[in-house]
């Protein structure tokens, strides 16, 4: 079954929120945060992502899985200054807020782990509990994927160059299908995704990069402060290769487990960046048990 056929049999067509004239799009069927960036040609992160894992939360639990700002089918950010993560980090807010959503266990992956905690610190009144999720943007800005993109070797077609890519940020590749790669090629090749892959990588090292090692910075501080209450867990692929365990792992590690009372830490092994692909039935039966722990 693919994602579409998915959604149909769950009754959940693809729907917008409008926010002051920026559209979101996303999937009703818990919370979820992608990763990746204003761009999606080279770094598959939307709804797709999460298949393996929908089906066995949805039986439990409301998901919402909803495309970031600037990403898949949800609006570009209206002005170039607004290309930053911290937009992100509002736009999620306010989706929340606009959908009613009360008190929601936040699930980030990547730079979407940075977002819940940003949500988590910034709105305390928002989550319910947060799960973080093999993210290196929360704690160090890194250069894997411009060594990757420099390194892929030429390919005839777009299907075989993103499989090389995700391969490369994965542990094993069993996790790899047709059409999750398909789908988020399709979402690619949007004229506004395009537009916004080509934005970011005009501003990048003009606003996104300074910004984002500023606000690191800042949140790591509030973190020592004791403004992160929520319930936490960290959760991390030990064979990942974007964001290594040692030292990227360890040190969310320790910045989140002495600062955050109630926080625990589970380490996958056999698993890469996409721990909750790779490793789908510990993944789900884990969020299970963090959320009816903190429920």
């Amino acid at each position: 079954m693919n994602f579409k056929d998915y959604l149909t049999e769950f009754d959940n067509p693809q729907i917008y929120c409008d926010m002051d004239g920026v559209l979101a799009d996303f999937q009703g069927a818990f919370n979820k945060q992608f990763g990746g960036n204003f761009k999606d040609a080279r770094w598959p992160e939307l709804p797709e992502d999460w298949f393996l894992n929908f089906d066995n939360l949805a039986e439990k639990y409301h998901v919402y899985a909803f495309d970031k700002i600037g990403q898949g089918h949800t609006d570009n950010p209206k002005n170039d200054t607004d290309y930053i993560m911290g937009t992100q980090v509002k736009h999620a807010y306010e989706f929340i807020k606009k959908l009613n959503i009360e008190k929601p266990h936040l699930i980030g992956h990547s730079r979407g782990g940075y977002i819940v905690t940003r949500l988590a610190i910034e709105y305390p009144e928002i989550a319910k509990s947060i799960v973080i999720i093999d993210s290196a943007t929360l704690m160090q800005d890194i250069s894997f994927y411009h060594d990757l993109a420099d390194r892929v070797p030429p390919f005839s077609n777009t299907h075989e160059k993103i499989k090389y890519m995700i391969k490369e940020n994965s542990w094993g590749d069993k996790h790899i299908t047709d059409e999750w790669i398909e789908g988020n090629i399709e979402y690619s090749k949007s004229q506004k995704n395009i537009l916004a892959a080509t934005k970011h990588s005009e501003l990048e090292e003009k606003i996104f990069t300074k910004d984002l090692i500023e606000r690191q910075k800042e949140t790591h501080q509030w973190i020592r402060e004791g403004k992160l209450n929520s319930p936490t867990l960290v959760t991390w692929g030990l064979d990942d290769p974007s964001a290594f365990w040692d030292p990227i792992g360890i040190n969310c590690l320790n910045l989140i487990l002495p600062n955050v009372k109630n926080s625990s830490m589970h380490i996958f092994n056999n698993a890469g960046h996409y721990v909750f692909r790779e490793q789908p039935e510990e993944f789900n039966e884990l969020i299970i048990a963090f959320i009816n722990l903190n429920t």
